[in-house]
């Protein structure tokens, strides 16, 4: 059962884009959920400085956003997440699990409206790639009772 294989681990989610990565992490109890980093997927140190945050934050187990399709077609974000996480198996044993991020980002928006942020801040894609990776890993531990 997922729950007893991740019981007392810190998890992380990765809401994937093109340029930039949001990453939340989860306390070992996963209760809490909070945004954290965003990372330049462009940048020649991205891996350095992300496999560097896993292991600062102790982090047992990756979830990353997955935007599936009912049709199953492959999209060119698809095709990157699946490079991603092939690059990232290379570099770490890491436990992977991929997880449907649809509407995510929209969901984002509507958190931050809720909670009274600014417009200049809702407009800022580092936040919306912030709070979609927050509700990406909340989504997560919900549906498989963690």
């Amino acid at each position: 059962m997922l729950s007893d294989e991740l019981k007392g681990k810190r998890l992380a989610s990765v809401d994937f884009g093109f340029k930039r990565l949001g990453v939340a992490v989860c306390d070992e109890m996963h209760i809490s959920v909070s945004p954290s980093k965003v990372f330049n997927y462009s940048s020649p140190k991205f891996w350095d400085e992300f496999l560097d945050f896993i292991q600062k934050e102790r982090i047992s187990a990756l979830v990353i956003g997955y935007p599936f399709r009912n049709d199953n077609k492959e999209t060119d974000v698809t095709k990157e997440i699946e490079h991603f996480i092939n690059q990232l198996k290379t570099k770490t044993e890491i436990q992977i699990f991929v997880f449907d991020e649809s509407y995510s980002t929209i969901r984002a928006e509507k958190l931050m409206l809720e909670l009274g942020k600014k417009k200049k801040d809702r407009r800022k894609k580092e936040n919306k790639d912030l709070i979609s990776a927050a509700i990406i890993l909340r989504d997560f531990i919900l549906e498989n009772n963690l």
